[in-house]
């Protein structure tokens, strides 16, 4: 079996040497690096992280809990956060939970029994029953989710930024602006962005008309079909994700109404596929990759805790794209020939 002194060796430097340039660390020139990582392609070495993490009581992996939510969302702050480890010496581990962090507590037993560095939550709450499956000695923190109360996250504010978008639409002369809205058990998200739409509504003295999806395209068409069943004349549908955006797009089109410029569509989130439908979605946009590199700094850097409250709230914006515009006079029905009459 290839040690790492059998690589020292090939390579003409200490064993501390090879070990710096395993584990990404500072204090060897490029030439070092290159010899180093030669003589481990010759060798076929493998460091042995386990045996590392019962000496250092700590091995250099970051785990990853993504729930289905939204496979987009996920993956941008999946590259932001295998960016920021990749920089500090980690490898990622990432784990699906299934609907509802079904399967959280057994991922996190695996990741205590193998030292991780820490553990970053996807669009999931961090529950007592997660922090125990961890253990107390490896920090754990929530990504795009956030209770100030109970654990530490990164993520925007959910409500301000659903009341600005309703605004957005208020603003482009909508007065007929219906909300297709997450799953309404994820009180967290869902009822948060609910609030400010509510808000914006009341405050423009408009009536809400509010049907739910499960933030996933395929939930979008019925949803819609619910909607419009409520009130057929909307001008304007804010959806609460960019996987039911595209959805209601799409069936809008199919349904023969015209986008923008019979219905004004915003989304949620400035994913990447946001801007895979025609025409290219407005949305929120949350700072998805910055939080996946946040996340990284505050485990490894910052000494975040395992426990207590410590929120950080991140900016959003609006952006702008072809399916919203100001709201434009209705079409009139065409006239009737005469062999209609």
């Amino acid at each position: 079996m290839t040690t790492i002194r059998d690589v020292a060796r090939v390579a003409g430097v200490s064993p501390a040497t090879v070990s710096r340039v395993v584990n990404g660390l500072i204090g060897y020139s490029a030439e070092t690096q290159r010899r180093v990582e030669d003589a481990i392609a010759q060798l076929g070495y493998e460091p042995d992280t386990l045996a590392r993490g019962l000496r250092t009581k700590q091995t250099a992996v970051i785990g990853v809990l993504a729930p289905v939510v939204s496979d987009a969302l996920a993956s941008e702050i999946m590259s932001g956060v295998e960016a920021a480890a990749r920089v500090r010496g980690y490898s990622v581990m990432l784990g699906r939970t299934g609907p509802g962090s079904t399967f959280a507590p057994g991922y996190l037993r695996t990741l205590r029994t193998y030292r991780a560095a820490g553990v970053i939550l996807i669009s999931a709450a961090i529950t007592p029953e997660m922090r125990r499956a961890l253990g107390s000695g490896i920090p754990l923190v929530s990504v795009a989710i956030r209770d100030g109360q109970r654990f530490p996250s990164l993520a925007i504010d959910d409500e301000v930024a659903a009341y600005d978008g309703t605004r957005h639409l208020i603003a482009l002369g909508h007065r007929r602006i219906g909300l297709l809205a997450g799953d309404p058990d994820s009180v967290l998200v869902n009822t948060a962005r609910k609030r400010g739409y509510l808000r914006a509504m009341s405050e423009a003295a408009l009536a809400p008309v509010i049907a739910h999806g499960n933030s996933l395209y395929d939930s979008a068409p019925p949803a819609l079909a619910d909607l419009l069943a409520r009130d057929a004349g909307l001008t304007a549908v804010f959806a609460l994700s960019d996987e039911m955006g595209p959805a209601v797009v799409n069936e809008l089109q199919r349904r023969g109404r015209r986008v923008p410029d019979d219905v004004s569509v915003l989304g949620f989130d400035n994913t990447r596929t946001s801007q895979h439908v025609h025409p290219a979605l407005s949305t929120i946009a949350q700072p998805l990759e910055r939080m996946g590199e946040l996340a990284v700094e505050r485990l490894l850097t910052d000494g975040l805790p395992s426990t207590g409250p410590v929120p950080r709230i991140l900016p959003h914006r609006l952006i702008e794209r072809g399916s919203t515009a100001p709201i434009r006079p209705a079409r009139p029905n065409p006239p009737r020939n005469k062999e209609q009459s």
